[in-house]
């Protein structure tokens, strides 16, 4: 079990100085469960607990020891971020107790409870470690691909694989953004109504699927890798509201893919294609009816 000892809460939050782990027994159960469900899923948080039993041989080759380092900080960054998501909602009622007449706090002979201004400042101070440690381990998944197999079934992964770009880092060179990979990673659902409905209406769901699918696979074509950078510039400012710019990034994909359909077999045979087309033929037909009558 991950965070099993007063010993790595207070490594990890040294302002802790109880010796009982007990008080924070139910926030620790909740924060695992809240890393399990949102950060790593099952299967990582499997691998974590499998991590942290796991010991190198008597006499490691230097590949073991490498990996088992890695091995290490992954476990290290998991267990920090626990360790903070548990002190962060345990701070408003650590030195609470219930009485007959209501809550009351505890005090001491030597020690007086903090104001309430010191211990928001506290939970704040917490919650902002919360949030780098997360981007540390997310930054660590995003460049180890050794642990993606098992980091698949999260929510955090499905970034990694519903989107033209793949991490936070990459997705700066397409669109300015300065926030953190928390608030990236909460803009999901404008990421993929920026594919949804701005990209896929222009150059069909079935070209934007296939080339999502060859992202994932690793196996692009040359003629969607000559689409992509477009691609790309229009997804990312798209989904931060840039929609003129992400319009014009747009209108560059839409013209390669109409000028040589052939090198985009599954543009060409989408129906939004055959419709484009239909049209096409339509208002032909109607400018040369039209003329005719001018006659």
């Amino acid at each position: 079990m991950l965070v099993n000892t007063i010993d790595k809460m207070t490594k990890v939050i040294p302002t802790i100085v109880d010796d009982d782990l007990s008080k924070f027994d139910a926030y620790l159960v909740d924060a695992r469960r809240w890393l399990k469900r949102e950060i790593t899923g099952s299967d990582l948080y499997d691998l974590l607990e499998t991590i942290l039993v796991a010991e190198l041989p008597a006499e490691p080759t230097d590949e073991q020891r490498a990996a088992f380092a890695q091995d290490t900080y992954l476990l290290a960054l998991a267990e920090a971020i626990i360790a903070y998501k548990a002190y962060y909602e345990a701070i408003p009622f650590i030195d609470l107790i219930g009485t007959s007449s209501g809550f009351a706090v505890t005090r001491t002979d030597t020690k007086a409870p903090a104001s309430k201004e010191r211990v928001e400042a506290l939970r704040q101070a917490t919650l902002k470690s919360v949030g780098e440690t997360i981007e540390n381990l997310l930054e660590f998944l995003e460049e180890h691909e050794d642990y993606h197999d098992e980091w698949k079934g999260s929510p955090a992964y499905s970034m990694l694989s519903d989107t033209f770009i793949l991490t936070v880092r990459e997705f700066r060179k397409y669109a300015q953004f300065d926030g953190s990979r928390l608030e990236w990673i909460k803009l999901h659902p404008q990421m993929m109504n920026a594919i949804r409905l701005k990209i896929d209406p222009r150059i069909s769901s079935d070209l934007s699927d296939q080339i999502l699918e060859q992202l994932r696979d690793g196996d692009l074509t040359d003629k969607n890798k000559a689409i992509l950078e477009n691609l790309r510039f229009a997804f990312a400012n798209f989904t931060i509201g840039n929609n003129d710019l992400a319009e014009s990034y747009l209108v560059r994909v839409r013209n390669v893919i109409m000028k040589k359909p052939d090198d985009y077999p599954a543009f060409r045979d989408s129906d939004l294609y055959a419709s484009i087309i239909a049209n096409t033929i339509e208002k032909n037909k109607t400018g040369n009816s039209i003329f005719r009558a001018g006659l």
